[in-house]
């Protein structure tokens, strides 16, 4: 009995040639399926890993695109808080210029700009909705329809709040054209970074 080991089924036929014309019964050809290489297991046989120079280039790969990537988010969130800010802030002074239309005075308030307490920010609430909270009906005319997130309801009468999360600041002697503004999240001094119904120089 012979027998045949290849693992190349285009030799079968070299083989049997190779031993001339043999009874069917003497003749086994067995195939073999090579093995495969593991991962990373170069022409030796032996098997490679990383160096540490390879992890430290991809880990500081790694890094510098997340930084990249969170750099970008926030500065895309903090140019949409901008800009909700400056249209909020467009809004309320055109609903006291509505206000103004009705009652020939606009409401009174005397928060000072530095300080962003929401004492005029309460007057302005309750004269543009009519009433000291979001959820309680009218009593008067209202003349702004707020978005939930641009109201904060924790304190009675409520107030109006940026979207960094601060009140807007309000001042008027009712006389004159109010001054609205958000101080866009900046520490107190930095009045150059303010969002205000008033041109900045």
């Amino acid at each position: 009995m012979i027998e045949i080991t290849t693992s190349n089924s285009t030799n079968v036929n070299e083989l049997l040639f190779a031993f001339g014309n043999l009874p069917a019964e003497v003749k086994v050809i067995t195939m073999t399926t090579p093995t495969p290489p593991s991962f990373h297991q170069n022409k030796n046989g032996s098997h490679d890993a990383f160096t540490l120079i390879e992890l430290l280039a991809v880990i500081t790969i790694i890094g510098i695109l997340a930084g990249l990537t969170l750099g970008a988010a926030g500065a895309v969130r903090r140019h949409g808080a901008t800009s909700t800010a400056k249209a909020e802030v467009a809004a309320l002074q055109a609903a006291c210029d509505r206000y103004f239309a009705d009652n020939s005075a606009y409401p009174v308030g005397t928060a000072d700009p530095g300080t962003n307490t929401p004492a005029g920010a309460t007057t302005l609430f309750t004269s543009l909705l009519g009433s000291e909270n979001l959820t309680i009906a009218p009593t008067s005319k209202r003349y702004f329809e707020p978005k939930p997130a641009m109201v904060y309801t924790n304190v009675s009468p409520n107030f109006f709040i940026d979207p960094w999360g601060n009140a807007y600041g309000y001042n008027s002697d009712g006389t004159n054209a109010p001054l609205v503004w958000s101080t866009a999240g900046t520490t107190k001094g930095e009045t150059n970074k303010w969002i205000t119904s008033w041109p900045q120089m």
